[in-house]
């Protein structure tokens, strides 16, 4: 007879939880098996049999269904890290920072609020990437065990959303910056569109395994070209310079950034499992998340920083000022530092900034595909593969048409992604720390697609829209301006993190 929890000793409590474990693989392995005996009854179902796939070793054929213990083979939580890195150290984060002199920031308050802001907001991603180690399941199917089976969709959508409008973003950025580099921009914008958001696909398309290499090399030419941007940018009066005595920003400033970061960073809880489920089960989960929490700190703000510096001082060079003002892009810019000063070598090293928009790019078509099976379960029985293709038909003809007027309207869009961001790690939080005492095994992994089983999500729903109550009155954003947050600025996210939280319990 087995004592009660708080009775037992630690050994022994380990060894309930990996009995519990156990069992809760061979229940996943009853449920999965018909499957995939049924998939082999006709001639569709062979096609679609995973079994079918697995000589193509470089392909993925995976979708949303949980992964078994022996397929986490992934050892080296730096490959992970590596992907955080390669996803933010990249030219949308260098576009982001360059909007400091239009928030009001001069380069030192802006570096300080920064990476103040990110410390705390990078905690999230790092932390949700244990969910996808420990469980081996994607993000938005873990979604499931708080949001409810008919629930989980909401988050989904909203998922697969905020990475549509970060790839259409990178693709406009990475399109804009490659014709600067051409000759006399000969290149039309729409061509660079096409070729960034193509390589994204060409990745996405093939899977994890493929995308851990990438993402493990091309992030060292992109930080080597960034430092010689840096370097050939020089200091002093008609370089990068910082002014003596910098104006503070407000209150109302500071908070403007602080949910423009939030959106940056804490959106990417809703995936962090997506790249981490096939990182070894047994492995520690706390050196997984303090190297991918570290990563995300050394990744996008120094990036941000770097733009910042470069938007600040363009205010008071001249030549630098006049590719702004033509372009709100950041490719002119780049390309001018780089070109004038290393002729042709500059622009192979701005060609290289433009595509570091791909890697962003390419994690999020991987994810977008996941989230689409995840909303619309009936979609599952379709390769992972495939969603990718469906991701690039809406974000290629997005991007060329809205390279224009349609950038400002999108990059407002995307300043309230934190909002919905914070409501679902509030939730999630509250029923893993709370209701589940920090406990993995409390996750039956067996029931992820039984909504029977699953939480009914109606008090994390409801947690969710009445915490909407609080946040859209403190809303700061160009487009709406909420009452309360005309006198002291942006807390919707803060607020909808607390309130969602204590509402959940």
């Amino acid at each position: 007879m087995t004592r009660p929890e708080e009775e037992q000793t630690p050994a022994e409590r380990k060894e309930h939880e990996e009995h519990a474990h156990a069992s809760m693989v061979d229940k996943l392995d009853q449920v999965l098996e018909p499957h995939l005996n049924e998939k082999s009854d006709n001639k569709l179902g062979h096609m679609l049999n995973k079994r079918h796939w697995r000589r193509f070793a470089w392909l993925e054929w995976g979708n949303i269904d949980p992964i078994k213990p022996e397929e986490q083979q992934m050892r080296h939580p730096y490959v992970i890290a590596l992907i955080w890195v390669s996803m933010n150290l990249n030219v949308l984060s260098f576009s982001t920072g360059m909007v400091a002199p239009d928030m009001g920031f001069e380069f030192r308050y802006f570096s300080y609020t920064t990476l103040g802001f990110l410390i705390g907001w990078a905690i999230f991603p790092a932390a949700f990437t244990i969910f996808g180690h420990k469980l081996g399941m994607r993000q938005m199917v873990h979604a499931r065990y708080s949001f409810g089976y008919f629930g989980a969709p909401v988050p989904a959508l909203l998922t697969a959303l905020t990475g549509l409008g970060y790839g259409i973003l990178n693709a406009i950025v990475a399109g804009e910056t490659l014709q600067a580099v051409s000759p006399h921009g000969s290149m039309s914008a729409t061509v660079g569109i096409v070729i960034v958001t193509v390589m994204a696909l060409a990745v996405s398309f093939c899977g994890i395994r493929v995308l851990n290499v990438l993402d493990m090399v091309f992030w060292l030419p992109v930080l080597i070209s960034f430092a010689i941007l840096a370097g050939e940018a020089k200091t002093g009066p008609e370089g990068l310079h910082v002014l003596p005595q910098e104006p503070r920003p407000t209150a109302r400033n500071v908070l403007a950034l602080g949910s423009l970061l939030s959106g940056f960073y804490v959106s990417y809880a809703s995936m962090s499992s997506d790249i981490s489920m096939y990182y070894h089960r047994d492995r520690s989960s706390w050196l997984l998340f303090i190297i991918s929490w570290i990563a995300l700190l050394f990744a996008a703000p120094p990036i941000l920083m770097l733009g910042a510096a470069f938007a600040t001082s363009s205010q008071r060079v001249p030549a630098w000022n006049d590719a702004v003002s033509n372009n709100p892009s950041p490719g002119p810019l780049i390309n001018l530092v780089l070109s004038t000063h290393l002729g042709n070598f500059g622009k192979f090293l701005t060609v290289l900034i433009a595509l570091s928009a791909a890697s962003n790019m390419m994690t999020s078509f991987y994810s977008i595909g996941l989230c689409f099976q995840t909303a619309l379960p009936p979609l599952r029985i379709l390769p992972r593969f495939l969603f990718p293709i469906a991701a690039t038909a809406i974000v290629l003809p997005l991007a060329i048409v809205g390279q224009t007027s349609f950038y400002s309207t999108l990059s407002n869009f995307l300043s309230v992604i934190g909002y919905w961001s914070a409501l679902y790690v509030a939730v999630v939080i509250a029923d893993f720390v709370i209701i589940r005492r920090c406990r993995m095994s409390s996750y039956d992994v067996s029931i992820w697609n039984d909504w029977r089983q699953l939480p009914p999500g109606i008090a994390a729903m409801t947690s969710c829209v009445l915490s909407l109550g609080l946040v859209v009155p403190f809303m700061d954003q160009a487009w709406f301006t909420g009452p309360l947050g005309k006198h002291v600025g942006d807390l919707g996210f803060e607020l909808g993190l607390a309130v969602t939280f204590r509402r959940r319990l």
